[in-house]
């Protein structure tokens, strides 16, 4: 029973200063100075500590939209006995209201929200959480192709459609988990790497938009059996083979064309073809003559694939082939004036009796580095990012001089691979069914270049041991 009458609490009027008013255990009445009457509910939830307060959502009064003593009463009596069995209502009522009023503001989100729309929108607001950077021209173009239909030749050849292409007039909201998994299916049959990666824009896609999908087979909450597992990507390097290492670099100084140059350059440097030349279609910017210091010998790469600044400490040889082309030219002229140079490359090849490929002189750039530098002076020489690597991020630090030795380690490995190779032509050709004059000029190597050359020697030897094991039978297997 109330412990105020309606009567008494009548005659209460406001004051100057608001005051509270007990009208049953728990319950108070607050009467602010303007006269608003406030009914505050104060309640324990069993095994916490410390005594709350809930504010009724109705004022006290008997007009329309208020509350009345007697039904006060027992709503505070329910809202207490359900904290002395632990249950904290109140707290429970907000997080509904909120979790209610979020939902029917994404519905009004998503209403006419497609598929299409919501992975433009991606591509243009998302940024990365750990420097807020936008992402890459060429991802984003990537994520766009996915959604776009296959292009007709000039020949009448229907080019495929993106791999998302199926549920980009689809609304976010009526997207369902057969669509992703029959997608999914339907891109494993051309390239499994190719459908995780569509996976991959998919889920971060729907995340971004907040869209829950039922039974989502990308989900963490769904089960492992009705789960689509993303393979984690492989690489394939093709380097150049140790053995026909020099071969390839003869070849490669005997040309005369820039390209050779450019591709010589790719090897001693480790750069991405990208980073060298730029690229007009994703508006990446190619090395410059301005952007060489010949005095330092360096060069900085600006905003590269893992969106930080790279230094090159060149070696004697990069900064040779960087000097003569920045010969007789504007600072703003491109350091290689070439457009496409797979001719000349395929022409080396030949020559070399390889089949290496642009990318392929970064793998042989990395695994020449790999036997001679440590692997944390390797990974800063091919500027990858530290990632979860708490050493190699916060400990270790490698100054100029050493990652330039880095560089100039390789570039001395790779020209005493030339050298020994020339070196062993030129005996073989002085000897007496050999046709070479006697006064021939011999070839000597300096002691970089036998460093260099006993550097290669472990190298080679390493990959010979890693392939005997290979094809070693496992101790497991003998004893089957």
């Amino acid at each position: 029973m109330p412990l105020l009458t309606v009567r008494a609490i009548e005659a209460h009027k406001p004051r100057p200063q608001a005051y509270k008013l007990t009208l049953d255990r728990g319950l108070q009445l607050r009467i602010a100075p303007d006269g608003t009457r406030t009914l505050l509910v104060r309640y324990t939830v069993k095994g916490q500590d410390g005594e709350r307060q809930y504010r009724l959502p109705q004022d006290y009064g008997d007009g329309p939209g208020q509350i009345k003593l007697v039904a006060a009463c027992a709503e505070a009596q329910r809202i207490r006995a359900l904290a002395r069995e632990g249950v904290d209502w109140p707290a429970a009522e907000v997080a509904r209201l909120l979790a209610e009023a979020a939902a029917h503001k994404q519905a009004e989100r998503e209403a006419g929200l497609t598929f299409e729309k919501a992975l433009r929108e991606y591509v243009e607001k998302k940024r990365r959480a750990k420097d807020g950077l936008p992402l890459k021209a060429r991802t984003k173009a990537d994520y766009v192709a996915m959604i776009e239909p296959g292009k007709v030749s000039r020949a009448g050849r229907k080019f495929a459609d993106g791999e998302l292409c199926p549920i980009a007039d689809k609304l976010v909201s009526r997207i369902t988990a057969e669509d992703i998994r029959s997608i999914y299916e339907k891109q494993r049959k051309r390239c499994e790497r190719q459908a995780g990666y569509a996976m991959q824009v998919v889920r971060a896609v729907l995340r971004w938009h907040g869209v829950m999908v039922p039974n989502n087979p990308l989900g963490r909450d769904t089960a492992g059996r009705d789960r689509i597992v993303i393979a984690p990507s492989r690489g394939n390097p093709s380097p150049i083979p140790p053995e026909r290492l020099g071969a390839w670099w003869r070849a490669a100084c005997t040309s005369k064309r820039e390209a050779a140059d450019y591709y010589r350059f790719l090897l001693l440097t480790g750069c991405r073809g990208v980073e060298i030349q730029g690229s007009k279609r994703y508006h990446y910017e190619p090395i410059r003559v301005a952007d060489v210091d010949l005095e330092g010998g360096r060069i900085v790469l600006r905003d590269t694939k893992n969106r930080t600044d790279h230094t090159l400490l060149l070696a004697r040889q990069a900064l040779a082939i960087a000097r003569a082309h920045c010969k007789d030219k504007r600072p703003e002229d491109r350091l290689f004036e070439i457009t496409d140079g797979r001719k000349t490359l395929a022409t080396i090849n030949a020559a070399a009796g390889t089949s290496v490929q642009g990318h392929g002189l970064r793998s042989t750039f990395a695994s020449i580095a790999e036997e001679l530098v440590s692997g944390a002076a390797l990974k800063r020489m091919l500027n990858h990012a530290a990632g979860g690597d708490v050493t190699l991020g916060h400990y270790i630090g490698k100054g100029e001089a050493q990652l330039r030795a880095g560089w100039q380690t390789v570039a001395d490995f790779v020209e005493a691979a030339a050298a020994r190779g020339l070196k062993g032509q030129a005996q073989l050709d002085t000897s007496p069914q050999g046709g070479i004059e006697a006064d021939a000029p011999r070839v000597t190597a300096s002691p970089a270049l036998d460093a260099a050359a006993a550097g290669q020697q472990r190298y080679a030897a390493t990959r010979r041991h890693r392939a005997k094991r290979a094809r070693q039978p496992s101790r497991a297997h003998v004893l089957a």
